[in-house]
């Protein structure tokens, strides 16, 4: 177990349990499960490995900067008139809403960590663990009036979602982003004519962009999913 020490050169925060674990020489991440488990609190990262979390709070300031930059991008888009006001004004309150962290790009299911070394990375400095609760929701965000989290229903298909949704009259009519809880995204077509067949699953985050066929404003929505996916999710 890890040694409770002021000069530690990890800690853990595991927020869901509100302590933290402290080493005093850097580990690797198969260690810190190892620990997190052997407590036997809410932080379990074995239970549902899809929704794991694991930000860098050493690089916190990076992740403030990026979030300043998509409302930038955001407002400076609204300004050229290649978004509308309205919807430039919607997307801007949800993002002012986010609490943003960043997010390391490693595979968190426990079982991969143990038997593939390329994914037991050393970890050194300030992290926090988050193992959200398995969801049965699926939320839905962007160029919608209201964000809204809906019952996770497997024979539904994208279209099928967003067509019960209220749309603004400038979200886009063909395509929709699709954030998995572990990071991964897809831009998945929805309209009759370009479906695809794009698997959801609970806890994703479907992500509503604008009508537009202008390349800065598709750059935009990448940096917008990339925001989504350094969202801490509820602990």
């Amino acid at each position: 177990m890890p040694t409770q020490i002021y000069a530690a050169e990890l800690s853990i925060s595991l927020p869901g349990d509100q302590l933290a674990l402290e080493y005093p020489h850097p580990v690797r991440i198969e260690q810190v499960f190892t620990d997190v488990i052997a407590l036997q609190r809410a932080t379990q990262p074995a239970v549902y490995p899809l929704t794991n979390q694991l930000f860098n709070l050493d690089k916190q300031s990076q992740v403030n900067q990026e979030k300043q930059r998509v409302v930038e991008h955001l407002q400076t888009l609204a300004d050229r008139q290649l978004i509308s006001a309205e919807a430039a004004g919607v997307l801007k309150q949800q993002i002012q809403g986010w609490a943003v962290a960043y997010r390391e790009k490693i595979d968190l299911d426990f079982d991969q960590i143990r038997t593939d070394a390329a994914d037991n990375p050393m970890l050194q400095g300030n992290y926090e663990l988050i193992t959200p609760e398995r969801t049965r929701t699926i939320s839905f965000e962007g160029a919608l009036y209201t964000p809204q989290d809906v019952e996770f229903d497997e024979s539904l298909s994208l279209s099928d979602y967003l067509s019960r949704l209220n749309l603004l009259k400038s979200a886009d009519p063909s395509y929709a982003w699709v954030i998995y809880p572990d990071g991964n995204f897809v831009r998945s077509g929805y309209a009759y004519w370009n479906s695809q067949n794009t698997s959801l699953t609970p806890g994703s985050i479907i992500f509503v962009g604008f009508k537009s066929g202008n390349k800065e404003v598709q750059q935009l929505e990448q940096q917008v999913v990339q925001l989504i996916i350094m969202r801490r999710s509820a602990k």
